[in-house]
């Protein structure tokens, strides 16, 4: 009898956490609700929906504040970060901005269509390669993508470039080939791309698992919904593996994440281990969200792509408007205090001349992602 009351306390206790998860009618009904194991599809749609305005949000004041570290250093540029640019910077911020959601609607949209079309054209003959694969050109832009979307790494766009053009053809057209058709409900360890991945980060120089991710993510987008893949984002492991998330209206101003250093690079290896547990903490996400939709749900089905925006909407809340009373200003801030770090961390390792050329080589491949 007494078990059976303590199990009827719990189930009450579990129903009422349910229920505050799912929010009310109050103003407090986002508090609370970003967590991955109790995010309601309401929630997820309405970070989802964020995407469009924050990714131009950010990338606008990262330009910005590009622009103004150029114009002075120190006390001056903390002037000039208060004063209006003139209408010709403003149009380079412009047209800069315009060039790179052009490029972020090219890798969510254009590019995964391509390769579609490519997959489908498997029998048909010619010079060129046939059946699925990148072109090094769009390796390249990839890259670009994702070092201007998330924190920039420079030194893994020329490791790219060094590549050879049937390098990233072949391999690119093995990955593709191997990815498993195993369910990941039934069999998750059948269904984890290793052999894709291996494919990608063995003979390519720069691509690592996170971009090795990245390009099965793009490559799956319009297959068969059991073989998509996630990319292993900065974000998306953030949210899903170290529970780093802004949990309500009261948190607005963050504190310093002790999961990211000083310049907004996330502190972790980027090996497949850390892949494995995103690829199953993202397969369990999309699976509960879309069995809770069922029938009611309008937007179809959750995709790789959609938590992937959610997860850079809540990196970046502060910009998103998903808080009624955020302040704008208090994203450029945000931006700024990463690029000042980012900035002094680049003039500490120009003053580091102590290690030698080839172990810091070895060091840049390592750190390939």
């Amino acid at each position: 009898m007494v078990k059976e009351t303590k199990r009827m306390k719990l189930q009450v206790q579990s129903e009422q956490s349910q229920d505050h998860t799912k929010g009310g009618g109050d103003d407090n009904k986002q508090d609370a609700s970003c967590h991955p194991r109790h995010i309601t599809l309401e929630t997820f749609h309405n970070l989802l929906s964020r995407y469009p305005l924050t990714v131009e949000r950010v990338h606008r004041s990262k330009i910005t504040l590009k622009m103004q570290a150029k114009a002075g250093k120190g006390p001056k540029r903390k002037a000039e970060t208060k004063a209006e640019l003139d209408p010709s910077k403003d149009k380079y911020i412009q047209d800069e901005t315009d060039k790179f959601l052009q490029l972020d609607r090219w890798r969510y949209e254009a590019l995964p269509k391509v390769i579609a079309e490519r997959a489908s054209k498997v029998d048909q003959k010619g010079s060129g390669p046939a059946g699925a694969h990148l072109l090094k050109e769009e390796l390249i832009d990839i890259m670009e993508w994702k070092t201007k979307h998330g924190v920039s790494r420079p030194m893994l766009m020329g490791m790219v470039k060094s590549n050879q053009v049937a390098t990233i053809t072949n391999s690119t057209s093995t990955a593709f080939a191997a990815i498993p058709d195993a369910d990941p409900v039934v069999s998750p360890n059948d269904a984890f791309p290793k052999a894709s991945m291996d494919a990608l980060t063995a003979p390519i120089r720069g691509v690592g698992p996170a971009t090795a991710s990245l390009i099965l993510s793009i490559a799956t987008v319009f297959g068969d919904a059991k073989q998509q893949v996630p990319f292993y984002s900065d974000d998306v492991y953030l949210w899903l593996c170290l529970m780093d998330f802004p949990e309500g209206q009261g948190s607005k101003e963050q504190k310093p994440s002790k999961h990211k250093k000083p310049n907004g690079e996330l502190i972790a290896k980027y090996n497949m281990n850390e892949y494995r547990d995103l690829w199953n903490a993202a397969q369990e996400l999309r699976a509960r969200l879309n069995d809770s939709a069922g029938e009611k749900s309008g937007n179809g089905p959750v995709s790789f792509i959609d938590i992937e925006k959610a997860a850079y909407v809540l990196r970046n809340i502060a910009v998103s408007d998903y808080y009624a009373n955020q302040e704008p200003e208090v994203g450029l801030d945000i931006v700024e205090d990463v690029e000042l770090a980012n900035s002094q961390l680049r003039k500490e390792s120009k003053n580091d001349s102590g290690e030698p050329a080839m172990r810091r080589s070895k060091r840049m491949k390592q750190e390939a992602v």
